[in-house]
This record gives C-alpha cells, structure tokens and sequence, in this order.
C-alpha cells in the first residue's frame, strides 16, 4: 500500500527514530514516575508564586479603586 511505502521511506531516512531506547543500549527508568523518590524540601505549596499572585491581585484592586473613585466618580453619571 502507498502508506507501506511512506512509511518504509521514513525509516530509511530516520533508522533510529522507531526503535525504543532500550534497543539503543540506553535504559528505561521510572524513577520519575515514583512520587515518593522526590527529595522532602519539594513537597509543599507554591508560596512564592501565591504570594506574586496575591501581590498582583492587591495593586489591581487599589488601581481599581483609584480609577474608580479618581476619574468616574468625579465626573458624575453619562445622563442627567
């Protein structure tokens, strides 16, 4: 078929791209896949990134607030 075809050219072009690391020589590890071989200090909240985050979300209010109250409040409703 035409796809045996693509597919047989494709292996000639890349030999090694098919074949599983282990038929390399090289090895297949799960290690990465085990939660429990992560060193202790990794385990636990984002702390940096929520305190970022919470940094951010409070100059977006005050900027709001400071919109708000500084530019719309004083130039009163669009209809009177």
């Amino acid at each position: 078929m035409i796809i045996d075809k693509f597919l047989k050219l494709d292996m000639m072009a890349h030999p090694n791209a098919h074949t599983p690391p282990t038929a390399l020589g090289g090895s297949v590890s799960d290690d990465h896949l085990n939660p429990s071989s992560e060193p202790p200090d990794v385990e636990g909240h984002p702390r940096g990134t929520l305190a970022i985050v919470g940094i951010y979300g409070l100059l977006f209010a005050i900027g709001w607030l400071i919109i708000y109250f500084g530019v719309f409040v004083p130039r009163g409703a669009l209809t009177q």
